[in-house]
């Protein structure tokens, strides 16, 4: 049985602590996470504007996108899982033309993009305008275009799935 060794307790030399203090961001250089604009809580089928990263590269959505939410969260340190809208006609089995655009002063038309799962804080969120560029209240998508969007998704998931585990048995 061996000896485990003494600890020994460790001491910044003064050039180590200049050298920590000198790499670290100042507090002034962080900017302040927003405040949420959401007036309630996001619910399933609801449609807001999403702020993505400015950042973001193809595929990836960027800017602002209107959004359906498919898991509602609180409006104050709340996340919410939801799935992008676009005017851009999309093709491939994750794709959804829905009845009718939310904001049809963008475009006549809006596609789900089904595969584009994405999980946000409150703070991207932001609820349409009306014509005088009020918010206005959280509008719902029609109940089929949420049910055929969930089955897109979980179709998308499913297909993850089956890549990474193979073709589960049906049961009996």
């Amino acid at each position: 049985m061996s000896i485990p060794p003494k600890r020994t307790k460790l001491t910044a030399t003064p050039a180590m602590q200049a050298a920590a203090t000198k790499s670290a961001i100042p507090l002034t250089a962080i900017r302040a996470k927003p405040l949420s604009k959401l007036e309630q809580n996001t619910r399933l089928g609801h449609v807001f504007w999403c702020g993505f990263s400015p950042h973001n590269w193809p595929p990836e959505f960027d800017d602002k996108h209107l959004v359906v939410v498919i898991r509602g969260g609180a409006r104050a340190n709340g996340t919410h899982v939801v799935v992008p809208l676009t005017s851009q006609p999309q093709t491939g089995e994750f794709a959804y033309k829905l009845k009718y655009n939310p904001n049809p002063r963008s475009a006549p038309e809006a596609w789900a993009v089904c595969d584009h799962i994405y999980t946000v804080a409150s703070e991207r969120l932001e609820q349409l305008r009306d014509d005088k560029g009020h918010f206005r209240r959280s509008l719902a998508i029609d109940a089929d275009d949420l049910r055929e969007i969930g089955r897109k998704v979980f179709a998308s998931l499913n297909s993850l799935r089956r890549h990474t585990f193979g073709v589960v048995p049906e049961r009996p």
